[in-house]
């Protein structure tokens, strides 16, 4: 076990309640070629998933572009998901327009705009069922398509231009030799 780190000044609270805290730091940043495990992610991600804190820990890698380790439970492959998805929340669809219209048409929308559609057409007053028969999903996929894009909300809101973001703090795990140190300034 690791010596919890020290209390920076400026590191955010939820820090301090971090599940890695105690964790060696390389767990989250595997190396691709780990012999022995099948999924060197898991470990990392199973130490996320009890931490009472990982969507502060999300939010925080999102924030500052992390582009290694886990971060929150998340990979940077699933992080650049879930940012892509945040964006293409609210983003305008003339297909989307039409169907609040005239809400006998039917969409068919690809598994990647799904919670895109369910988030405009949840935030225009339209219950599950409906957007079910509107988009060819059953109610358990409208439900995840809704969850995955509250989540990717959440996880995204705060600010969002260099200038507006707060100085970079550094989490309670310190970065492993030889890896990217984030981008550049």
């Amino acid at each position: 076990m690791y010596a919890p780190a020290p209390q920076r000044a400026g590191t955010d609270p939820w820090v301090e309640r971090a599940a890695c805290r105690d964790t060696d730091p390389e767990t989250f940043f595997p190396s691709a070629g780990r012999s022995g495990d099948h999924d060197p992610e898991a470990p990392a991600k199973r130490v996320c998933a009890r931490c009472p804190v990982s969507r502060d820990c999300l939010r925080e890698a999102l924030r500052h572009e992390e582009s290694t380790g886990i971060w929150g439970g998340l990979n940077v492959r699933e992080r650049r998901e879930l940012l892509r998805i945040a964006a293409s929340l609210g983003a305008a669809d003339p297909e989307l327009d039409a169907l609040l219209t005239d809400d006998r048409l039917r969409l068919r929308p690809q598994q990647r705009e799904r919670p895109a559609y369910v988030w405009f057409l949840r935030h225009h007053g339209w219950g599950p069922r409906r957007i079910a028969g509107a988009l060819g999903m059953t109610c358990r996929q409208v439900e995840q398509a809704w969850e995955l894009a509250e989540f990717a909300s959440l996880c995204t809101r705060g600010p969002t231009s260099r200038a507006e973001r707060p100085p970079r703090p550094r989490g309670p795990r310190a970065r492993v030799a030889g890896t990217d140190s984030g981008p550049a300034s």
